[in-house]
């Protein structure tokens, strides 16, 4: 009915607002950590919001942008990253970080029932059985934040966008043919990376090694077999994606190599070069499926991606070379005027989209 279509369209824009909000006490913290600003940048719970900045970033602002995707698509569940959101603006604004974990785990259970619902009544496909298996590591990362081994945490968060973002790629090549060989490793990496959240509850130096070779092998296969090979030489948005998706995938094997050698930079190779890519990459096709908005294309679209890959290259550089701590405070500011550039970019895209006559 359309009422209850205005209502759910309503929760979502909320939903969207608090994942903006999630967004921005994450960055706050983050570049507080760095020095790039004081203190009073994490926002009104302080050192807190700085400690948690992580937490605000995978099961607030991606938990809920995910969600919302899902919730959209399905013209369902518009709660779900509502709750999301909401258990980042409680921690983010009064320290409930109790309260923010009973949110985020309801949400998280609500996102898998989207997915079953998926499954039953549209269909099952092995990409959705992926992604609602990232919906499963999400739970679990939350629980493990809240009760268990730090680790776990970040093993479960991380795997939670791994494999959402390894299923719609995986859906999206449905129609190439594979080898059956590539079909067969895609299964037993997808194994891997389910698995690393679970074992790190006891066993996290085992946990850890077989998270990153897993990421390693992820990397070789996306490399080989995505779609995004063929399309980086496309015009338009299409190539967009193609060339932030292969950009993506190389950080995943420089993240894969600094874990494998112990190295702690590893995980922001992981956050902030794959994931920012796969979400530059992606933004251009989900704001239309989100918002109806249609942004004109751009070249200056790749320019936000190249400064925050060098911005992530003098952090890892700063980092491993125990340079002084102004260069870090640099990388931080590199970060978030990548974030910054690219919002503006594709605002100034969508500004131009609305603007053309309708066809």
């Amino acid at each position: 009915p359309p009422a209850r279509r205005a209502r759910s369209r309503r929760v979502a824009a909320l939903g969207a607002a608090l994942a903006l909000a999630a967004l921005l006490g994450a960055l706050g913290g983050g570049l507080v950590r760095l020095g790039t600003l004081p203190a009073l940048a994490a926002g009104p719970t302080g050192p807190q919001a700085v400690g948690q900045h992580g937490a605000l970033m995978m099961a607030g602002f991606f938990g809920a942008v995910i969600a919302l995707e899902r919730a959209v698509a399905l013209q369902r569940g518009a709660w779900v990253p509502a709750l999301a959101g909401a258990g980042a603006l409680i921690g983010w604004v009064h320290g409930w970080w109790a309260v923010s974990a009973g949110l985020w785990l309801a949400s998280s259970l609500g996102l898998l029932h989207l997915y079953a619902w998926a499954a039953r009544h549209r269909a099952a496909s092995l990409p959705l059985a992926v992604e609602a298996s990232g919906a499963a590591a999400l739970t679990l990362g939350t629980l493990a934040w809240w009760l268990g081994p730090p680790e776990a945490a970040r093993l479960g968060w991380s795997a939670f966008l791994l494999l959402t973002i390894a299923g719609e790629r995986r859906e999206l090549m449905r129609l190439l043919p594979l080898p059956a060989w590539a079909a067969r490793a895609f299964l037993l990496g997808w194994a891997a990376l389910g698995l690393a959240p679970l074992l790190a509850w006891w066993a996290p130096a085992a946990a850890a090694a077989l998270w990153w070779t897993a990421c390693a092998a992820l990397a070789a296969w996306l490399l080989a077999f995505d779609i995004a090979r063929r399309l980086r030489h496309a015009a338009g948005w299409a190539g967009h994606t193609a060339r932030c998706l292969l950009a993506g995938y190389a950080w995943l094997a420089v993240a894969a190599v600094l874990g494998l050698a112990g190295r702690p930079e590893a995980w922001h190779a992981l956050w902030l070069g794959f994931v920012m890519a796969m979400v530059f990459g992606h933004a251009p096709i989900m704001l239309p499926a989100l918002a109806g908005w249609r942004p004109v294309f751009t070249r200056w679209a790749l320019a936000p991606l190249g400064l925050l890959g060098a911005s992530l290259a003098l952090r890892l550089g700063a980092t491993l070379a125990e340079a002084s701590p102004s260069w870090l405070a640099l990388a931080g500011a590199g970060h978030v005027l990548a974030l910054l550039g690219f919002g503006a970019v594709m605002a100034a895209a969508v500004r131009r989209g609305a603007q053309r006559p309708s066809a």
